[in-house]
């Protein structure tokens, strides 16, 4: 047998077992029938005073102080092996061994990212490990607002008008912690909703007020100084080439900028005009009367001498009285082309595009040398009657020049180099001599001017006639104008209407030199023209009217034509 002394191994002599010594419970020797002898006869929670073990006998003993017994393997009395209970917010340590080991697990009072544990207090702005609470008062990450938050920094909006009219405001996600006000620019024109956008004027949208020299003529508005030219702009001169008016320039400057042409009704001697009910005695713009130097009832003039041809006959009558045209212009149909680049249909009737409109260009060759360079105006289209005669029903004969003209005040004009067109004119006192044909026209700016009052017109017939390099074939023609003074010194409200039909527009090529319209047919540039299918016209509605006979367009100009000298080899 062996026995442990003090750690040594006694092993009995000559085969024979040494005898135990006796057990002595507090010795520190386990001997006998001790289980345990830890060197006093204390009991404690391992050994107890008769050298017995207590812990691990399967009993949860009170007495001996154990918390636990590790002989109990699961329930009630087991020892911890761990202390994880499942809560992050809790730090957990096994304390003791053996019959005293026990788990501790307290709270986690402070803020540390990244541990798992929101504690009481903290939040996802202060930790990490919290996630973000609407409605906890706490602004935090991925919040706009906070609905806890009353007033101030971070208090979710309840309403969104920011006093400004043209803003559309909205509240979106009212209620959340999301709430934003979300704001948009209002661009389109409303009437009443107190915004005028930038794209608005007091023409298309009621809140907008006008506004002079946004290049739109407005309510309020005569005309818009930030419209260069053309319809709308503001008159910056008023000379009406009538004789018999004063011409004044009201308002000059703004928008309320307006010609006021005034009638000349008292004599004034060297101003061009002998107003009615004047003489040579009391005005010398006035005609001299046959034989005595006096106009009299029924006479045409009266120079005071016997000279018959210097320019008044001996008979008190005059000799050809000739109207050079002073201004004409195309009214119906426009003209209208392509710009060069882009896809805009251009009306080049009036406005100009790249500095040339159709009417501008015609004015210059009213009042310009330039080719060639010869000393005569480039275009003199002059009426010539013989005589003039301003009595209702009265007719005579009127002849159409193309003639040769120079200087001013008065214009000198010969014959030129083409034959004269023979009519008969016819006057009249009253009513209309030429007038609009009912669905013939469009509401252009400006419209076709009437000849209504003391006036003449001449009898239909065909006439070629050629303006600023366009020929203008027309059927059923008519030349029509306003006496201004009797005898006339000035034909004003003038018209010439005639019929052009497609045939003739397709057959008519506008030469080369002419801008945008030259190597085309004349019916590429009218609404509705379309030349074998070539050269359609780029306006989308047609200017075209039906006529007894074909197709085609009533052609209206208007002109004026104070009088000019006139001469003949």
């Amino acid at each position: 047998m062996v026995r442990y002394l003090f750690g040594l191994v006694l092993i009995g002599a000559c085969g024979f077992d040494v005898p135990e010594a006796p057990a002595t419970c507090g010795d520190g020797l386990v001997s006998g029938e001790e289980e345990c002898d830890d060197g006093d006869r204390e009991p404690d929670v391992v050994c107890d005073g008769s050298c017995r073990f207590t812990c691990g006998n399967g009993a949860l003993e009170d007495a001996d102080g154990e918390v636990c017994d590790p002989g109990i393997t699961t329930g009630d009395g087991a020892c911890p092996t761990s202390c994880d209970d499942g809560n992050a917010c809790t730090t957990d340590v096994l304390a003791g061994a053996q019959c005293s080991a026990q788990c501790v697990n307290d709270p986690i009072t402070g803020v540390l990212d990244g541990d798992g544990c929101c504690p009481n207090g903290a939040n996802a702005s202060t930790d990490n490990d919290c996630a973000v609470n609407c409605g906890n008062g706490s602004l935090e990450t991925g919040e706009l607002c906070d609905t806890g938050i009353t007033s101030g920094a971070g208090a979710c909006p309840t309403s969104c008008d920011d006093m400004q009219a043209c803003t559309a405001d909205v509240l979106v996600d009212a209620g959340t912690c999301a709430a934003r006000c979300e704001r948009t620019e209002i661009v389109t024109t409303i009437d009443g909703d107190g915004c005028c956008p930038a794209s608005g004027n007091a023409n298309t949208d009621d809140d907008c007020s006008p506004t002079c020299g946004n290049s739109i003529v407005e309510p309020g508005e005569i005309c818009d100084t930030g419209i260069a030219s053309g319809v709308g702009a503001c008159p910056t001169s008023c000379d009406d080439m009538q004789a018999c008016t004063t011409d004044m320039l009201l308002s000059a400057g703004t928008c309320a900028a307006t010609c006021a042409n005034t009638p000349i009704t008292t004599p004034m001697p060297n101003d061009g005009c002998c107003p009615s009910g004047a003489t040579p005695m009391s005005d010398s713009d006035c005609l001299p009367m046959c034989g005595n130097g006096v106009v009299e009832m029924g006479e045409a003039c009266d120079d005071g001498n016997t000279v018959n041809n210097d320019g008044c006959r001996n008979n008190c009558t005059r000799p050809p009285r000739a109207f050079r045209f002073g201004d004409l212009d195309l009214r119906d149909p426009h003209l209208f082309v392509p710009e060069l680049t882009g896809n805009t249909c251009r009306d080049i009737t009036d406005t100009p595009y790249l500095a040339y409109s159709y009417n501008g260009a015609i004015r210059r060759s009213l009042t310009t040398d330039l080719s060639p360079f010869d000393g005569f105006y480039d275009a003199s289209p002059t009426l010539v009657f013989r005589p003039i005669a301003q009595a209702n029903g009265a007719s005579t004969t009127l002849e159409l020049h193309f003639a040769r003209c120079e200087g001013s005040n008065p214009i000198n004009c010969t014959p030129g180099t083409s034959a004269p067109v023979v009519m008969t004119a016819t006057s009249q006192t009253s009513g209309t001599c030429l007038g609009i044909l009912a669905g013939t026209t469009r509401p252009y700016t400006p419209a076709v001017t009437e000849a209504a009052g003391a006036c003449f017109v001449s009898a239909p017939r065909t006439l070629t006639l050629t303006f600023a390099g366009v020929t203008w074939t027309l059927e059923q023609a008519q030349i029509a104008a306003v006496y201004s003074g009797s005898p006339a010194s000035n034909l004003v409200d003038g018209v010439i209407r005639g019929y052009l039909t497609v045939a003739a527009a397709d057959a008519t090529a506008v030469p080369n030199g002419v801008p945008f319209l030259g190597g085309h047919r004349l019916s590429y540039a009218l609404a509705g023209g379309d030349p074998a299918g070539t050269d359609k016209n780029c306006a989308m509605h047609d200017d075209r009217d039906v006529s007894t006979t074909t197709n085609g367009w009533w052609v209206y100009f208007n002109f004026t034509a104070p009088r000019a000298s006139w001469a003949e080899p």
